[in-house]
């Protein structure tokens, strides 16, 4: 008798992506959590990040990634602090002809330091704000 420990059915997703400008504006510190997935299951992930007048600035793609969680920094080209940039965060599978679309997700970001130390909001999706603010303030666990 085999027991899976992954639902068959359940789609690979990427459940929270947060994004923290370092205090230089040039950095952009990064982290995306996977949901549970078969061993087989290594997606594609691409982050891009696009300049207030819709060009894009930046990208990280990560092909075949076999780890639930994902950290990486991406390098802003001419930053303007205060700018409001627009983030893209795709899931595919496979190469070429046989490249698949998962997911994608985007979400507005302000370029402006935000200090995650201090539980301060960083931006993305799938994270619960007050949680943050609660755990850095050891007011939570």
């Amino acid at each position: 008798m085999e027991i899976s420990l992954f639902e068959q059915d359940t789609p690979l997703t990427v459940e929270r992506c947060v994004l923290y400008p370092y205090p230089d504006m040039r950095r952009i510190w990064t982290r995306l959590w996977l949901s549970e997935a078969q061993e087989e299951t290594h997606p594609n992930l691409e982050l891009i990040i696009y300049n207030p007048d819709g060009t894009e600035n930046t990208s990280v793609f990560l092909m075949n990634h076999a780890e639930r969680k994902v950290d990486t920094t991406l390098h802003l080209r001419t930053p303007q602090p205060g700018g409001r940039y627009w983030v893209a965060m795709e899931m595919t599978q496979g190469a070429g002809v046989e490249l698949k679309k998962l997911e994608r997700k985007e979400f507005e970001m302000t370029l402006e330091f935000r200090n995650p130390d201090k539980g301060e909001e960083g931006f993305g999706f799938g994270v619960d704000w007050d949680e943050v603010a609660r755990k850095a303030t050891g007011q939570g666990g």
